[in-house]
């Protein structure tokens, strides 16, 4: 547009950036006004606001950038008709959908020019290049770029907010003295030095523009049936649309491909959303779909949605949506464990179980039981219910109560079997209980084949020898979700288990995956036994700290820990936190937690920790580089999907895929990615090509796992953890171990039992580690110590909630420290995103219906629906033949 010419694209942004502003009037926009009858303020939908358009063409360095600046008066006209401030909320959570809407909005207009387009690498808000201007080019026209990765890497810590807050302390001021002439000489200087001519792809785009050809067009060159036109669009989005689809009922052909491509970019949207969550906002919805990259635009979503909420296909609460097979799983669970009541035998009976537990743990070493555990080992050894509950605050002595529970069900004749989430957990939880620990993912896949009814007789009968009449007791059991929660109840009741105990906390983390069981059944009545005294709290500090957050006064807990906290600038809080870790006396330290929610700021903890160590000469003082690998977290619905295969990272496949060819635990490099496969290169050299479109949709584990490569430096004397499993030497999942000799091929390990291991190069673990002087909550849940180092950042936001805050603080038991960049902004996240989940089930209990709709509440109206494209026909198209 700049260096060209090509004033049309000028003229799109300016189209693309009012029709984005549109939608955010007809959808985003609220204010407060007074009702009379509620005698309160309350939120309205205003729809309107008045906007001035500034449009620029150069960044702070000069260089071309055109953008447009869209100022909003803090005004809007009421339904009361008068005028008010905004209620910015919802305006300001939604700016990456916003950002979304315009990219999608935008690169459609780009297109129908005649220019060919593609996903940005960073992907962010669907932001796309045009094809033909190389990265050398556009990184020539970057130094500002330059400028905020330098900041970046400087401050250690890397995030889209800190690279927000990195653009603005990183500009320089306007130069008012440079010559409009000048500026556009030295563009023109640039583009001839790096030998980049636009012209041609602006003919080139004029020229298919005339003949009304398109990146869409051209995919489906060739081709004349409306159902392959379909599937070449999906194709060429990445996606991997199969018959079947419950949210793309219609028959293939039935669509034209526009609207098949906007059904699948939903469907694909809503699976990944579901993975995590049971309900989830149209909103967000509506931005997935988006970051699909078809030919479609934010009206063409919202289209599909109000096709599928008609159908029953989503089911719409006042805020949130979900579908019907998320709350049909829910109501199964929940009628299952409901079905174990008064089932089965009591583990134990008569008038001295109380005395027997006492006794118990007295012989296994632990402290006189309190009231709360004596009750709950009482509930748990005498009900006949198969599923009971514990419910305790941290540091309650929740898996202290069921060590002697576990002792006298063996002296009972039960099998007891320990289970935990994570791998290092789950071996701590066994020991204490005195069993082998295992992780539910563990235990569930040994009896896949019971649950699925694939099971041979013979291997139907073992699994029943094996179980019946075992008690089965899970800690951390808040973070499972409803399908592996289901799953262990189902199994429980068919192979005859006697006891299930889930213990945990509804109050710290939820399942990273979709659903809250360990809350829901709870709230529906199933036995719980409370424990509710403090035992790890010791310090008056985190005795004060404890009850306050028990009664989820944050900012209670915040004043008392003002003391106690350490405020740095911007980009301090790892580095700083590290330094006062560092700086403790080895057997402080040693007892020393250092805390975060966060991978990046993590990782930067984790170097500043190990180079702080190693100028104190407690490592040594010659590293050596190594290749991990970093987790990406797609899900299983990412995994069918190409946008997850980048170049340069690491495929495993976790299960054996016969058809394709690849066994379980090979690995390969992504070469490339073309007609919808992916190019791998094995560890011998061979290419050979994975398609993703042929893993099912319905898989409830990872068939294949993707990595990103990054380096550490390992010392003698490091303290690394395990972020995989190897069930042969023992290594758990989150174990801690430390390296005792490092050469360039390979090292040596010394485990927590004191073993010693040789990794070398090749080994299978020697890239599934990190460094482990700083942790995060979800790994540190179920973890004490005696002394805590909190770090937390404004930038952040998103992950300061009040569940996260609770899970790290009342992980110590005599004092914390707080490291913080802006308490005041931390404490009001925290404060007002109290974290965890809502169920499918709770999603549409007060769904709104005509009787009881309140036409002034936002809350149930959050949106105007923009009339419907001219192209889609909704009911008519709409066939739910198979």
């Amino acid at each position: 547009a700049l260096i060209g010419g090509d004033k049309r694209i000028e003229q799109a942004m300016r189209e693309s950036s009012t029709a984005t502003m549109a939608w955010v009037e007809a959808n985003l926009i609220e204010t407060r006004i007074w009702s009379k009858e509620e005698g309160r303020q309350v939120t309205v939908k205003s729809d309107n606001i008045a906007v001035a358009t500034f449009t620029h063409d150069v960044n702070r360095n000069n260089e071309p950038q055109l953008h447009i600046h869209n100022v909003v008066a803090n005004a809007t006209l009421a339904p009361d008709g008068k005028w008010h401030a905004i209620k910015n909320e919802n305006f300001y959570n939604n700016q990456h959908l916003i950002g979304s809407i315009h990219s999608a909005d935008l690169r459609s207009r780009i297109e129908k020019l005649g220019y060919e387009t593609d996903a940005s690498k960073s992907r962010i808000d669907g932001n796309f290049e045009i094809v033909g201007v190389g990265r050398d080019t556009v990184e020539a026209y970057s130094s500002r770029l330059d400028e905020i990765n330098e900041h970046v890497t400087e401050i250690g810590f890397d995030s889209p907010k800190a690279r927000q807050i990195a653009a603005l302390e990183t500009r320089n001021p306007k130069d008012p003295n440079i010559s409009r002439d000048e500026v556009i000489a030295n563009w023109h200087a640039t583009a001839k030095e790096m030998g980049f001519d636009p012209k041609p792809l602006i003919a080139a785009s004029l020229a298919r523009a005339s003949s009304s050809q398109t990146v869409w067009t051209k995919a489906t060159e060739g081709l004349r049936n409306v159902g392959a036109m379909g599937m070449a669009f999906a194709a060429r989005m990445g996606l991997t649309p199969k018959d079947g689809d419950p949210l793309v009922p219609e028959r293939l052909g039935r669509l034209d491909p526009v609207n098949y491509a906007t059904a699948q970019a939903v469907a694909s949207a809503v699976r990944e959303l579901s993975e995590r969550e049971a309900a989830f906002s149209r909103l967000d919805v509506m931005r997935a779909a988006l970051q699909n990259y078809g030919p479609f635009k934010v009206e063409h979503v919202e289209a599909r949605l109000d096709l599928l909420v008609d159908k029953k296909l989503l089911i719409v609460g006042e805020q949130l949506m979900t579908k019907p097979m998320a709350i049909a799983q829910e109501q199964r669970v929940i009628d299952a464990a409901r079905a174990g009541n008064g089932a089965v035998q009591p583990i134990a009976s008569g008038t001295d179980v109380a005395s027997r537990l006492q006794s118990a743990a007295k012989d296994i070493g632990l402290r006189r039981l309190n009231e709360g555990q004596v009750n709950a080992g009482i509930d748990i050894l005498t009900s006949t219910n198969r599923v009971h509950f514990v419910q305790g605050s941290a540091g309650a002595g929740k898996s202290a109560a069921l060590a002697p529970v576990a002792a006298i069900a063996r002296a009972e004749g039960h099998a007891v079997i320990a289970l935990s989430h994570v791998g290092a957990m789950a071996r701590e939880f066994g020991e204490k209980l005195g069993e082998k620990g295992r992780t539910v993912d563990q235990f569930l896949g040994t009896y896949h084949r019971v649950l699925a009814g694939t099971a041979s007789s013979a291997r139907m009968a073992e699994a029943r020898s094996q179980l019946s009449g075992a008690v089965i007791m899970v800690d951390e059991a808040s973070q499972l979700g409803t399908l592996r929660f289901g799953k262990l109840v189902d199994l429980a009741a068919a192979m005859g288990v006697a006891k299930q105990v889930f213990a945990g906390d509804k109050k710290q983390l939820a399942a990273l995956e979709a659903g809250k069981p360990y809350d829901q059944l709870q709230d529906n009545g199933q036995a719980t036994s409370i424990v509710t005294e403090n035992l790890r709290a010791k310090s008056p500090q985190m005795i004060a700290l404890n009850a306050s957050l028990e009664a989820k006064d944050f900012s209670k807990a915040f004043e008392i820990l003002a003391p106690d906290t350490v405020t740095v600038a911007r980009g301090e809080v790892a580095e700083t936190a590290a330094r006062i870790w560092v700086n403790l006396d080895k057997a402080d330290r040693d007892q020393t937690l250092l805390l975060t929610s966060s991978r990046a700021m993590r990782s930067a903890a984790n170097e500043a920790a190990q180079m702080g160590l190693r100028d104190l000469g407690e490592i040594g003082a010659n590293g050596i580089k190594f290749t991990v690998l970093d987790r990406v977290n797609i899900g299983l619905e990412g995994a069918r999907q190409l946008r997850g295969y980048q170049e340069g990272r690491v495929v495993e496949f976790s299960s054996n895929l016969k058809s394709q060819g690849f066994a379980r635990g090979e690995r390969g490099k992504v070469v490339d990615v073309e007609s919808g496969k992916v190019e791998l290169r094995m560890p011998g050299g061979e290419l050979r090509k994975f398609d993703p479109s042929r893993l099912p949709r319905n898989l409830t584990r990872d068939a294949v796992v993707i990595f990103e490569q990054k380096q550490i430096t390992l010392h003698e004397g490091d303290r690394i953890r395990w972020t995989a499993s190897d069930n042969i030497r023992d290594f758990r999942n989150g174990d801690i171990s430390h390296i005792k000799e490092v050469s360039p091929s390979g090292f040596t390990v010394e485990t927590r039992d004191g073993q010693v291991h040789a990794i070398d190069q090749g080994d299978k673990m020697s890239d599934r580690l990190d460094l482990a002087y700083a942790i995060n909550v979800h790994v540190a849940q179920g973890v004490s110590a005696k002394l805590g180092i909190m770090m937390m950042s404004a930038r952040e936001k998103m992950l300061n909630s009040g569940q996260a805050f609770l899970a790290a603080v009342t992980r110590f038991a005599e004092k914390v420290t707080l490291v913080v960049d802006d308490p005041g902004e931390v404490e009001r996240d925290v404060t007002h995103n109290p974290g965890g989940k809502t169920s499918a089930i709770e999603a549409t209990q007060n769904a709104p219906t005509p009787e009881n709709r309140d036409l002034g509440s936002a809350q149930e109206h959050p949106r105007i629906v923009p009339p419907t494209p001219p192209e889609i026909e909704r009911s008519r198209d709409f066939d739910m033949g198979m």
